[in-house]
């Protein structure tokens, strides 16, 4: 079962865009939004991470410039089911306002030799995960046995890339701060990268 998009698109509001200088903001952002997006301008990638982590407490759309201006291949990258349901419901609304299609993809670390112990349980958990995503959205999913920051690289194949940011407040533990992984997909990722709070 998937989520309506007017459902998420409520969970999204407000949608800041980060663009380079001169990328205009597609029409699909405002079909799928129903609004006009906020617009911050970055004139590098590290300047799109610096923006990203100043709006860490809403979703934010950081566009290429030379990709296609609508997605017809959606990639959510989930790590756990229940804090990346916000991730897939996003990808879902996005894949439905778009015509486009999903992919969900989890990725087992390569620090599991294929000896190591709790390589096995690693696998399962996240054929588990993906199943669950893939089922819930209707999806394909896909387990790789890779680094996240190296399946979310230039090698992508995708328009679109969904990716969870922070965790709401009370999760926090720490001064907020993008993961690793997101940072990586912000600055190497070859599409637009759509960050979505996670949930707790």
């Amino acid at each position: 079962m998937t989520l309506s998009s007017t459902m998420t698109r409520a969970r999204l509001a407000p949608l800041v865009v980060i663009a380079g200088p001169g990328v205009p903001v597609p029409g699909w952002v405002r079909d799928w939004t129903g609004d006009e997006p906020a617009v911050a301008v970055a004139d590098s990638r590290a300047a799109v991470v610096s923006a990203a982590d100043r709006g860490l407490d809403g979703p934010l759309l950081v566009l290429r410039s030379g990709v296609p201006t609508t997605p017809r291949r959606v990639v959510a990258a989930v790590q756990e089911h229940a804090a990346d349901s916000p991730v897939v419901e996003a990808a879902v609304s996005v894949t439905e306002s778009c015509g486009a299609g999903l992919r969900i993809v989890h990725a087992v670390p390569r620090s599991f030799g294929e000896r190591s112990v709790g390589l096995d349980a690693a696998v399962e958990r996240g054929r588990r995960l993906v199943d669950a995503a893939a089922r819930s959205s209707a999806a394909d999913g896909e387990l790789v046995r890779a680094w996240p920051h190296e399946v979310l690289d230039e090698t992508l194949t995708a328009d679109l890339l969904v990716i969870g940011g922070l965790r709401p407040p009370p999760a926090r533990h720490r001064p907020a701060e993008l993961g690793l992984t997101t940072r990586a997909a912000l600055l190497h990722a070859p599409c637009p990268v759509l960050v979505v709070p996670r949930a707790c």
